[in-house]
């Protein structure tokens, strides 16, 4: 697994918004590590919002 795939399983969700924001919402048991990356990815105006919802996982095919 890259690290591309690594990060978007934890984002719920990405906006971009007006004035250069980026709005980023994470799920709720995401690791430190993303929010840093988040910042690396779209800079100073990154605004992290609340989680809502734990990340749903994945069900494993018999």
């Amino acid at each position: 697994m890259n690290e591309n795939n690594s990060f978007s399983e934890w984002v719920a969700s990405i906006e971009r918004g007006d004035c250069g924001f980026t709005y980023v919402r994470f799920y709720t048991d995401a690791p430190s590590w993303v929010r840093n990356e988040a910042v690396n990815r779209f800079g100073k105006g990154t605004v992290f919002l609340p989680p809502r919802q734990n990340r749903v996982a994945e069900k494993v095919a018999a």
